[in-house]
């Protein structure tokens, strides 16, 4: 039995020597002056897991898990969702501390570094139909379209994985690609004029949301080397294959092993719409990149994380568990699958993990209170200006 007290001029408290023994060696609470201390969530969970018993010193009665729980959450709405989260990190015999009381730095982890190249394109003289309402445009001229399908991977030559037809059908950024780096004139159908690429782009967003953030990532990539396609079978914006791939060589015909999901700073997402895109993307092997653009000093945020969690390390032969004597691993936000998180505040997290030498890992706690894990980890695109993340789910 751990045996606390409560003062509400202090929280729960610990004072009982053989407890607070207890409390110090398992990492719950902290000294402020005279008295050990516990946070709410650290105070709930040796209620429930811990046989704790909490007395209230000023009516000497015992309080229970939602006494305690109300008095605190009048000053942290989100209480109980971080509480899951932690009872959960704890449940694994891991140890995580509130994030505004750890000043250490983490491990530095180290950034993924892609390939990327500076790609030249040839000046094509032709000519491309522009259909407005339908967002796409067609070449019919067969040599240029093959050279763009089987080179490049750049539009749909006849139908989609079969050898019928000789049309190339573009979808818009496509179109607005080829203008502005191959020379391609494009025509408007309806008018039979040559339209420029910043029209055509123009037209789009009108038509579509975030427009002109897809189609930066996108030109982003392309010039790297990359080829980028529709991601709209994987519950993302775009398909990603590496420098070299092909749809008609069979040695470099592979299937993607990327998808890349663009989210705009200033429009904020379900988490369970959000997790949903990851787990499709994961379900069939591919790895989950996130792309955030636009984002400038001024946009970032101190949007408030939650914990600073620690994992597991090895000792010799064996695996013991990090403590707040070790540099932390994570910074770690807690959500629920109902909420919502804008680009703004993921991206604020993203750097503020930077600066602290850890990775994100966001706890997403369900209506049924299941934990599941995704841990962000930074890209690095060399000549980008733009920042990515590998999302990956994570088991502690």
């Amino acid at each position: 039995m751990i045996l606390l007290n409560f003062n509400p001029e202090i929280g729960v408290f610990c004072q009982d020597p053989d407890s607070l023994d207890k409390l110090k060696k398992n990492f719950f609470g902290e000294e402020r002056g005279d008295n050990w201390v516990l946070e709410a969530e650290e105070a709930l969970y040796v209620i429930v897991f811990q046989n704790g018993v909490i007395t209230n010193i000023i009516t000497q009665e015992q309080m229970g898990f939602n006494q305690i729980a109300s008095f605190y959450i009048k000053e942290d709405p989100r209480l109980i969702i971080k509480y899951n989260a932690y009872r959960d990190w704890r449940d694994r015999g891991l140890i995580l501390k509130r994030a505004n009381k750890v000043d250490k730095e983490g491990t530095k982890t180290a950034n993924k570094k892609y390939p990327s190249k500076k790609t030249e394109f040839p000046e094509l003289k032709t000519k491309i139909y522009w259909y407005r309402t339908s967002l796409f445009s067609i070449a019919e001229d067969e040599e240029i379209g093959k050279k763009l399908f089987e080179k490049y991977w750049i539009g749909q030559l006849g139908v989609y994985k079969q050898q019928r037809g000789n049309l190339s059908r573009l979808e818009f950024m496509e179109t607005v690609f080829l203008a502005k780096h191959f020379g391609v004139d494009v025509i408007d159908a309806i008018n039979g004029k040559k339209i420029e690429w910043e029209d055509v782009l123009k037209q789009v967003i009108k038509e579509r949301e975030y427009t002109k953030q897809l189609y930066d990532v996108y030109e982003d990539w392309r010039l790297r080397g990359y080829v980028v396609k529709t991601g709209f079978k994987f519950g993302a914006h775009f398909r990603i294959y590496f420098p070299g791939a092909s749809p008609v060589r069979e040695d470099k015909w592979i299937h993607s092993k990327h998808v890349l999901h663009v989210f705009p700073k200033d429009q904020k997402m379900l988490i369970s719409e959000w997790a949903r895109a990851v787990r499709v993307a994961h379900s069939v092997k591919k790895t989950f990149l996130l792309s955030i653009p636009e984002m400038k000093k001024e946009d970032y945020i101190d949007y408030p994380a939650d914990f600073i969690a620690y994992k597991r390390k090895r000792d010799g032969s064996n695996w013991v568990r990090e403590t707040p004597e070790d540099k932390p691993r994570y910074l770690m936000a807690a959500v629920s699958e109902d909420e919502h998180i804008g680009g703004i505040e993921l991206a604020s997290l993203l750097e503020k993990a930077k600066k602290l030498g850890v990775e994100l890992i966001l706890s997403i706690s369900d209506r049924e209170t299941a934990i599941t894990y995704y841990v962000l980890k930074r890209v690095l695109l060399p000549g980008s200006d733009y920042e990515y993340y590998e999302i990956e789910w994570e088991k502690p």
